[in-house]
């Protein structure tokens, strides 16, 4: 191009208005006035200069649907989850736990280890006094999680028959699985529970007219019952045996067929009112009659009294008794709008009800939701704002502009694609979006940067627009695709829980940076083409005043020098740098999930087997007047005999018992439940001398014991030998507290063993025996049921007074006589374990701890392995690390083969680009730059190792690579075109590239630092790790990588194409 037009190219912006008017008029007018029979290619950038309105037009209605979509696409915290978890109780009264797990454990098992869905490894049974729970564990591939509880249900039904007969209940409990969105507590002081019951009905009457709900369960709830509690010394009197009694009041309140009448072409059902419509009419009822005409009511030889009976479970909120509402959401659906529906319901309803009676929400997943969206969003428009500041600051203003608007117009674009396709705005698609802030700008930093070289050498701005992009189209498109699809191997290593919760980032990170390709590509030639008219040279006159880029130019240059000067020693420096922050990582704590940061957290009870639910009540009554007397404690919900319903997605419910109780404790905010626990969890662990204390904070990771070492073996004896060997252990690791084992205590019993020849002689069988002994000594037995309306009420026969066991009279010869207890049985005490655990089929036993506040469970699980692998064990058992470790050390090979996977999909593409392998690999090599900054932000920041810290490293390998290819493009171009030795264009690839490679690192780095600043415990490590990653990796890559791309190309002899 001659002289004339470069000085005409450079012209004042004022003289340039005319051109800015005419130039795409006059650039159409001639490609029409071309001949005809000359084909025109047009590319398509290019055309979509030519046809910018109907770019803009698409571009605006893609970021309308993103701003529709903010507020209409469904909305969740975290991603949807598979629970692949379950339960199968079994009910053998009568029974020891030796009983139990021989007559039904082991032939439970092998049914159950014949679904090929099971993952035996994790499944185990707990068997105990008159009861058997399995837990059952699924493998990670079985995504239709209701099929399979279908198939089982079905199949356990017919397993049934094959048990014992005294095995009354075999059921498959599948709805643990199911997470709560909202537990919502009505309480009363005065209010009976059958009261309650009829407000919580008409609560749910309400609720199920909101669509997105999909269950409503109660919980809590106790029906009252008719209590008939016999006098043993008229029973003796009348000679009536209490077996006659349980027949005819069973008999008549038993339903059945009746029959049909016909008449002529009708068919009249017979139906026969109930005997029993009241306690008189239970008391009325006749048990002995005689041919004189003597009879004998019920009411002469018991006390008839409606009651509720004795509570072995029930729940409190803040000491008031409650009935407990949980609501759970269908999915697809937005949670925050779920949530307000609810809420504006419950205040309505609240106002009819009476004033003693009120409603509180203790766990709220929807207001959870919503403060995690408005967080996130809130970083997102701080984050937009940052890189915006930091491209105007950095640039000059009309350069600037161009690219701060690509940043907006890919957010909300990238966001209207999300919701076209039904993806949720939850945390991993908005952590994509905060990620990739930062590099959104990136090719239009890079192809503006480019253009304005092009002016600056006096190419016109029509020219410069199309060429610019469609010089370095192939550049920014293999950089995309480092970068987006270095994600999507997590899709098929990860497995579970992890699997699911990565499954939507790499299509996030997709969407979004495919949109920002089309933006630069599409929009930003047009956009720079009518805003940016002047060019690098005409921007740097002699006497202008020096930007604050101009003098970092200066100062690269100086370091480039030296490290040209010393290459060796550069190159040995970055291996140094590069081994040091592999060093830190290996000895930085690892935790693969994090904590969540809830205003809430669960506390459980543990007291020795065979304790009532009297003294547990108790022991969780006093340590909730503690916690209420903390100004920071909003709340406490007390379960005593029960575990809540699952309200975060990671802490399944615990299955309880008359030893165990847990609270739900609500803290002012989520700093707050920090603080409380701080001073609680270890102080009052061990606070009473009956009882452990576990404080539980939520947890993303789903180990059922944070630390936990499993033996495995046939042998009791040698087990329990080893477990206390174990627990030593344990005691001498500072940092592990409430050490015990799973076994729990033995139980204490007694022992009833019937004198054969007596008993027989007698008429006393074992059914008999065990019937009247649960009349006297046990909470009765149910009879029948009387109906009032919809409301059950359970008549239940028991003794008026129970004496010492031995002198129980015993009725025999069929009720016309009664003996005491001793005469026909030998009563002697009994212990047996109050829990054996079969873990794959095996006894196991765990010896489990929690770590103190501060330490981190797989640094004292490690050093816990180390002591018990010089433990002298039986050589017949076999012992493994679970826990946190266990589960960290089961996902970390799917992570890491992620990873590898990502790196040699990097490699491919850069082949792809380079054609050739030795340069490819030379910008591979540059990945490891990452390194050593991201170590150097975790250790700053104090971060643990996590999953997201992984996701922040192969962001930052992708960024690496896009910031090589932009500079060994240029050095490539310089030895193709220009002649250069390889020497002089690495050196002039990093002194040029440098600024775009600054201005795109800057822009991410900053992009990023709220999310890290924000504290985060699931997202910060990402944001540390790119934050610093990126800005010392920046120095690395323009200082190390030229100087290797000289000493390898060098070394090879002179550049091929230099021949041709």
């Amino acid at each position: 191009m001659n002289q004339e037009t470069r000085l005409e190219t450079n012209k004042p912006e004022d003289s340039k208005k005319p051109e800015r008017d005419t130039a795409l008029r006059d650039h159409i007018k001639a490609r029409i006035t071309r001949k005809p029979n000359r084909i025109i290619k047009r590319s398509f950038i290019e055309s979509a200069m030519c046809n910018h309105n109907i770019v803009m037009l698409l571009m605006g209605m893609l970021v309308f649907l993103g701003i529709l979509g903010i507020c209409i696409m469904p909305k969740q915290e975290m991603p949807q989850f598979t629970i692949r978890q379950g339960a199968c109780v079994a009910v053998y009264p009568g029974a020891t736990s030796g009983e139990v797990e021989e007559r039904v454990a082991k032939p439970l098992e092998n049914f159950i280890f014949g679904y090929k869905e099971v993952n035996k490894k994790k499944t185990y049974t707990q068997s105990k006094d008159g009861m058997l729970i399995v837990f059952l564990e699924l493998n990670d591939d079985v995504e239709d999680r209701d099929a399979f509880w279908s198939k089982f249900k079905h199949g356990l039904q017919a397993f049934k028959s094959s048990l014992p007969t005294g095995v009354l209940a075999l059921q498959a409990v599948d709805d643990i699985a199911d997470t709560s969105a909202l537990l919502i507590t009505m309480e009363s002081k005065q209010k009976t529970y059958r009261e309650l019951n009829t407000y919580i009905d008409q609560l749910k009457d309400r609720l199920r007219r909101i669509d997105a709900i999909s269950n409503l369960r109660t919980y809590g709830l106790e029906n009252e019952q008719i209590s008939i509690c016999l006098d043993q010394n008229k029973l003796a009197k009348y000679g009536i045996g209490p077996y006659k009694i349980l027949n005819d009041l069973a008999l008549q309140g038993f339903t059945t067929l009746s029959g049909n009448l016909k008449m002529g072409n009708l068919n009249l059902p017979i139906h026969i009112t109930d005997s029993y419509n009241n306690e008189r009419d239970v008391a009325e009822q006749i048990v002995y009659s005689d041919p004189k005409g003597n009879i004998v009511r019920l009411k002469d030889i018991a006390q008839i009294k409606r009651e509720y009976p004795k509570l072995n479970k029930y729940i409190k909120s803040n000491g008031n008794k409650c009935v407990l509402l949980s609501i759970e959401m269908r999915p697809g659906n937005d949670i925050v709008k779920m949530g307000r529906d609810v809420h504006k319901m419950m205040d309505d309803f609240e106002q009819s009800l009476p004033s003693d009676v009120h409603i509180n929400t203790i766990t709220d997943q929807s207001k959870v939701v919503s403060e995690s969206v408005l967080n996130f969003l809130r970083e997102l428009l701080i984050s937009v704002i940052s890189v915006i500041i930091v491209v105007i600051l950095l640039m000059p203003r009309r350069v600037a502009e161009v690219s701060a608007l690509s940043i907006p117009i890919t957010i909300f674009s990238s966001l209207g694609i999300f919701y076209l396709f039904g993806m949720e705005l939850n945390t991993v698609t908005l952590a994509a979006l905060i990620v990739t802030l930062g590099m959104v700008v990136d090719d239009s930093v890079v192809i503006i940067d480019n253009y304005m070289e092009k002016l600056g050498h006096g190419m016109s701005r029509w020219h410069a627009a199309i060429a610019a992009p469609r010089e370095f189209f192939m550049s920014v498109l293999s950089a995309t695709l480092s970068i987006s699809l270095t994600f999507f191997p997590f899709l098929f290593t990860m497995h579970g829980d992890m699997g699911d919760f990565v499954k939507s980032f790499p299509w996030a990170m997709f969407i979004i940076l495919s949109i920002s390709l089309m933006v630069s590509l599409l929009l930003t030639p047009y956009l720079q083409y009518m805003v940016i008219h002047q060019g690098i040279s005409s921007q740097h006159k002699p006497n202008a005043r020096k930007k604050p880029l101009d003098y970092l130019q200066m100062g690269y240059t100086w370091l480039l020098k030296r490290c040209f000067a010393f290459p060796r020693t550069t190159l040995a420096v970055g291996i140094m740098l590069v081994s040091t922050g592999a060093i830190i990582f290996v000895h930085l704590p690892q935790r693969m999930m994090p904590i969540a940061e809830r205003n809430q957290f669960a506390v459980e009870f543990y007291l020795p087997s065979g304790t009532t639910a009297a003294r547990t009540a108790q022991v969780a009554d006093s340590m909730a007047h503690i916690l209420q007397r903390d100004p920071q404690v909003t709340a406490v919900t007390t379960f005593v005999g029960q575990g809540s319903p699952r309200f975060h997605t990671t802490y399944a419910p615990q299955i309880g018992g008359e030893n165990f109780a847990q609270f739900i404790v609500n803290t002012v905010d989520n700093d707050a439940t920090e603080e409380v626990l701080d001073r609680y969890a270890d102080r009052y662990s061990n606070y009473f001398p009956d009882c452990y204390i576990r404080f539980k904070q939520m947890d993303y990771n789903n180990a059922t014991y944070p630390i936990e070492v499993r033996v495995s073996g046939d042998s009791m004896g040698d087990l329990k030998a080893a477990a206390r060997k174990i627990e030593a252990c344990m005691h001498k690791i500072e940092g592990i507290n409430l050490i015990r084992t799973n076994y729990e205590e033995s139980l204490p019993g007694i022992r009833v063993t019937p004198d054969a020849t007596e008993a027989n002689r007698l008429g006393v069988n074992k059914t008999i025996l065990s019937a009247d002994l649960a009349i006297h000594f046990g909470d009765g037995i149910p009879m029948a049921t009387l109906w009032e309306g919809d409301y059950p009420v359970k008549m239940v026969l028991k003794s008026e007074n129970d004496s010492d066991l031995a002198n129980e009279y015993i009725p025999v010869m069929g009720g016309t006589s009664s003996v005491p207890l001793r005469q026909l049985a030998k009563i002697s005490p009994d212990w047996h374990d109050g829990s054996i655990i079969r873990r794959n089929g095996v006894r196991t036993i765990s010896i489990i701890g929690e770590p103190l506040r501060g330490f981190n469970a797989n640094r004292l699980a490690n050093e816990l392995k180390q002591e018990v692998s010089k433990l002298p064990l039986d050589s017949s058992l076999d012992w493994e690390i679970g826990g946190m470790a266990e589960k960290d050390a089961e996902t970390l090979p799917q992570v890491t083969s992620g990873v590898m996977i990502a790196a040699l999909i990097i490699f491919f593409i850069l082949l792809f680009h380079f054609k050739r392998i030795s340069l490819a690999l030379v910008n591979l090599s540059s990945m490891s730059l990452c390194i050593f900054g991201a170590a150097i932000g975790l250790l700053v920041t104090g971060f643990d190792v996590s999953l997201t810290c992984i996701l922040g490293i192969v962001s930052l390998m992708g960024i690496l690579v896009r910031n090589g290819i932009i500079m060994l493009d240029y050095a490539e171009e310089l030895r193709r075109d220009k002649g250069l030795s390889v020497k002089e264009a690495a050196f002039q690839a990093g002194e040029r590239r440098m600024r775009p490679i600054f201005l795109t690192s800057a822009a991410a780095s900053v992009g990023v630092l709220p999310m890290m600043v924000e504290n985060n415990t699931l997202w910060s490590p990402m944001g540390a790790v790119i934050f610093f990653g990126t800005l010392i990796s920046m120095v690395l890559i323009a200082t190390i990588l030229p100087v290797l791309y000289w000493l390898v190309f060098d070394k090879h002899g002179k550049y091929s194409l230099r021949k041709q």
